[in-house]
């Protein structure tokens, strides 16, 4: 993603925003030649946005806020922002915030090629938290950077439901980053997921009245349990054991010009169980980028991912690897290749659900702040490809190709 270029309106107040819209003059779902539009990331085209940012003019309290616009075939919608909270720092080393976070500190990750335009789903997972998850979540956090290289969060996920107190800390995250400067990076992270066993008799909490739990029947708790609801709102909490992800992440710092970074992530379930056995059980990724001379970049990127119960879902892998190239007065070049492999059904029968997807394009920057680019992208077997959704043959059969030529328009201010 660009960087975004601050506007200053009054004292303490920016205003920012981050724009890509695609659309493709013609492309083909494998059935039908069409026309289409979205973001990178799927959904209606983003095409208005502010971001808003207020600091106090000693650094020590402040306030995020977005408001989104997406336009669609019937006019627009305002969208949920990524970010809505605000903070305060009690003392220089420790930051107190609450609301919504779109919190990256943590995260890592691995961007290129095609994730910057029209996405295909020919990755398990996506570039962006390939190698550790970054925070989406609303609650309580608190940062705290104690000394030089060292970065503290937690957060409890506090909400305006009224939920059990013992609920809600079985879904505490945590985590840290401690750079050595010129050699190395590392970072660890728990993610408690909450979700328990759940009973007769059980109630949920969080919505207008209690729910009780009385026929294990109709309302998808988890994998393992469904109970039957008055309120299909209610919230997915009960009394049980936590579940939760670890995940640790090293990056190499002591190359110029090479990005370099392992993952791993391993999901605790209860009893270690998953009747299901389609939950994961442990991810671990790589992801490199070297620029090996000024016009020049490879990347490359791949995950192993592994599942409680290896006779219904075997294991499963991704990989890819990308170019860019700058060809001078504002043009550049990139292109990148995808591969996911295949499921397998609890019968052992190989499912046509691998991938392969490419793409080529060219960007050409206009003034400081945007860009207009043009690419080919495709994908096998009735992938899809950002608004594009593939199509099934006539025999019902995943096996079509997917094309797309999107134009990209990207602003920042």
């Amino acid at each position: 993603m660009a960087a975004f270029a601050a506007v200053s309106f009054a004292e303490g107040i920016t205003f920012s925003a981050w724009l890509r819209a695609l659309a493709a003059p013609v492309a083909s779902n494998g059935e039908d030649t069409i026309t289409a539009a979205s973001n990178s990331w799927g959904g209606a085209p983003r095409t208005a946005r502010l971001n808003v940012t207020a600091v106090a003019p000693d650094g020590n309290a402040g306030y995020n806020f977005g408001v989104y616009s997406s336009t669609k075939a019937d006019g627009f919608s305002f969208d949920a922002p990524d970010e809505h909270n605000l903070w305060v720092k009690p003392i220089d080393i420790v930051k107190v915030s609450y609301g919504h976070y779109d919190n990256n500190t943590l995260r890592g990750d691995c961007c290129y090629g095609s994730w910057n335009w029209m996405r295909p789903n020919a990755w398990i997972e996506g570039d962006e938290g390939l190698l550790m998850s970054g925070n989406k979540d609303t609650g309580l956090m608190v940062e705290v950077t104690p000394m030089d290289g060292l970065y503290i969060q937690a957060l409890a996920p506090i909400t305006n439901q009224n939920i059990k107190a013992g609920d809600t800390y079985k879904k505490l995250r945590g985590g840290f980053a401690y750079t050595v400067p010129g050699l190395v990076k590392v970072k660890g992270q728990y993610i408690g997921k909450g979700s328990g066993s759940v009973k007769a008799g059980d109630k949920i909490y969080g919505t207008a009245k209690d729910i009780d739990v009385t026929d294990p029947s109709t309302f998808k708790i988890n994998d393992d349990y469904t109970i039957s609801a008055k309120d299909k709102t209610a919230t997915a909490d009960a009394d049980g054991n936590s579940n939760c992800q670890l995940e640790a992440e090293v990056d190499v710092l002591a190359v110029e010009g090479l990005t370099a970074g392992v993952g791993f992530r391993y999901d605790v379930i209860k009893d270690g169980k998953d009747t299901a056995g389609e939950s994961e059980k442990m991810k671990a990724a790589v992801g490199v980028s070297y620029q090996v001379m000024p016009e020049l970049k490879v990347s490359a990127s791949g995950a192993f991912f592994q599942y409680y119960n290896n006779d219904a879902m075997k294991p499963r892998f991704q990989a890819g690897a990308g170019v860019d190239y700058d060809l001078g007065d504002g043009l550049a070049a990139n292109a990148d290749f995808r591969y996911m492999s295949p499921e397998k059904n609890k019968a052992g029968k190989k499912d046509n659900t691998d991938r392969i997807a490419f793409s080529v394009g060219v960007v050409k920057n206009v003034s400081s702040n945007g860009y207009l680019g043009v690419a080919f992208q495709g994908v096998t077997n009735s992938g899809s490809l950002g608004g594009v959704e593939g199509r099934k043959n006539d025999k019902g059969e995943a096996k079509n190709f997917v094309w797309a030529i999107p134009v990209a328009l990207s602003v920042w201010f």
